[in-house]
């Protein structure tokens, strides 16, 4: 008897020190296979996914026959990126053919750089099992599933204020303040909100400067170097305030907060704020509360509060982005704050840092089991994507067919609906498709004109069909309206028509047959 429990006290220190201290290569050779997997499913799920309206901006920008071109495209405020995404994918697109594949491949590249630069980071604290785990994390995470092959900047923005926090670790390194500076420089050359995810870094320097009386100038000329395209691009950001006006797309609300947090983990937005709360919690008593008499006194506690402060500053940057963008009268959506899932995968990291083994091989198998699950429905898809639209321009077809009425023009009015569909229609559908605006119908139902003004520009750009309402109902007073959920045009033309006639349905698309009034003679 006693020695079976001695047997069994040896297997629980020996699974103790296997969770604790695991062969290093292994960790890294795990590492590499999924480095090597997230570029696979990259690859595979772009190929898959039609581009959206915002895609379709940056193809179109980026693509231009000449340099000049696509300056003159950015110049006129058509897009609200920096010059600095278009150069990317300008040259992207000179890779491969397949243009859906071609333009995601900065972002597909920068998540694995994104996941090796977490990794590096978390290491350096809590060892190579508990940082291989906050990688794994990230792929439960829209940053991951999304962001992961989309034709926009946020992918390598988050590869850069990854690659800057493993620099900030290193400070005051010359060399790594220069990297620093790069990142930070590099990181606001992609998306003018960028600055956002530069505050927590300006916190940081600043607790260190309070309590250390230590002005560590190679960090704040890092910064200054960050807020510098800023400077230089000012004019083409006022150009497109000045193009889109005060009214935003997206009015900042406090209470869609929560929703942002839930909606990085794709859970309910009162879990999202409970794994906020925990990784706040943790960093709190890891970094902040001095676990010995003796640390109290050194150093490395001085560069722990500044370290919190800047992943505290991470998991709070929808708060941070929500109460700057309200005072500019901009718009706010959740993307705009995804460096907080960074920050809550370390404040994570932290939590299990003090955890016992158990624990963190219940969490490992809870976040493996999550990612296995979530993977193993990616592949089963035969469209390739569960998260891509459910259906293609071609179903849209057949639904307009379905309904009949083949010599009449099918009107859509919604960009955000109309830019794909015209992309990728056959050239059946194609040629029948108009995109409908006018600007009072769309303050009067929409409380913004933003999107009428961002589809109006498209043409400039992309060969489209645009027509005001005014003068194509005058001619046509029989007509298809092809709408999607909550779309406004179905409100108005139902008291500006005469009728509207639902011909075709399929989920959340409709075919309607509008007839409009006759003209009063004079």
């Amino acid at each position: 008897m006693f020695s079976d429990k001695s047997s069994r006290r040896d297997t629980f220190i020996a699974l103790q020190d296997a969770i604790q201290r695991p062969p290093k290569r292994l960790i890294y050779g795990f590492l590499g296979l999924l480095v090597l997997y997230v570029i696979v499913r990259g690859v595979v799920g772009a190929a898959a996914r039609p581009f959206w309206y915002d895609e379709l901006l940056t193809l179109v920008i980026a693509g231009q026959p000449t340099v000049r071109e696509m300056w003159n495209a950015v110049t006129r405020g058509l897009d609200a990126m920096p010059p600095g995404l278009y150069l990317v994918e300008r040259a992207a697109l000179g890779f491969l053919k397949k243009k859906e594949i071609a333009l995601r491949l900065p972002s597909i590249l920068a998540f694995p750089c994104t996941l090796i630069c977490v990794f590096v980071y978390a290491k350096k604290r809590s060892g190579e099992v508990v940082a291989f785990l906050c990688v794994l994390l990230l792929l439960t995470t829209s940053l991951f599933h999304t962001y992961l092959i989309e034709a926009r900047p946020y992918g390598m923005l988050m590869a850069c204020i990854a690659f800057a926090l493993v620099c900030y670790q290193r400070l005051p390194s010359l060399r790594w303040a220069a990297l620093l500076g790069i990142s930070l420089l590099l990181a606001e050359s992609f998306h003018y909100y960028a600055v956002f995810a530069m505050i927590p870094f300006g916190l940081a320097e600043a607790v260190l400067l309070l309590t250390t009386r230590r002005f560590r100038w190679p960090a704040w000329m890092a910064l200054a170097c960050g807020a510098l395209p800023l400077i230089v691009f000012w004019p083409l950001l006022w150009k497109i305030k000045t193009n889109f006006g005060d009214v935003a797309l997206s009015r900042p609300a406090f209470s869609v907060l929560p929703g942002f947090y839930g909606s990085y983990f794709f859970c309910h937005p009162a879990s999202g704020v409970a794994l906020a709360a925990v990784a706040a919690a943790a960093i709190v008593w890891w970094r902040f509360w001095p676990r010995t008499e003796s640390s109290r006194q050194t150093h490395g506690n001085d560069v722990d509060l500044a370290e919190g402060t800047l992943l505290l500053s991470l998991i709070a940057q929808p708060v941070i982005a929500f109460v700057l963008i309200r005072q500019t009268h901009g718009s706010f959506f959740s993307r705009y704050g995804i460096a907080a899932t960074i920050g809550i995968a370390l404040g994570l990291a932290c939590a299990l840092s003090i955890s016992r083994p158990r624990a963190i091989a219940a969490f490992g198998l809870f976040v493996l089991t999550s990612v296995a699950v979530r993977e193993l429905g990616f592949w089963r898809r035969t469209a390739g994507d569960p998260f891509a639209p459910g259906y293609s321009a071609g179903q849209v077809e057949k639904l307009v067919e379905r309904a009949g009425h083949g010599d009449l023009p099918v009107a859509v009015g919604q960009v955000l609906t109309y830019a794909p569909l015209a992309y990728y229609s056959p050239p059946g559908l194609a040629n029948k498709l108009v995109y409908m605006v006018n600007k009072g119908k769309d303050l009067n139902y929409g409380a913004t004109d933003s999107l009428v003004k961002a589809g109006s520009s498209f043409p400039e750009i992309f060969p489209t069909k645009t027509v005001d309402y005014s003068e194509f109902a005058a001619p046509h007073r029989e007509f298809l309206l092809y709408s999607e959920a909550e779309d406004s045009w179905q409100d108005y033309l139902s008291h500006e028509a005469a009728s509207m006639q639902l011909l075709a349905a399929e989920g959340d698309r409709r075919v309607y047959l509008v007839k409009m009034k006759e003209r009063s003679a004079r």
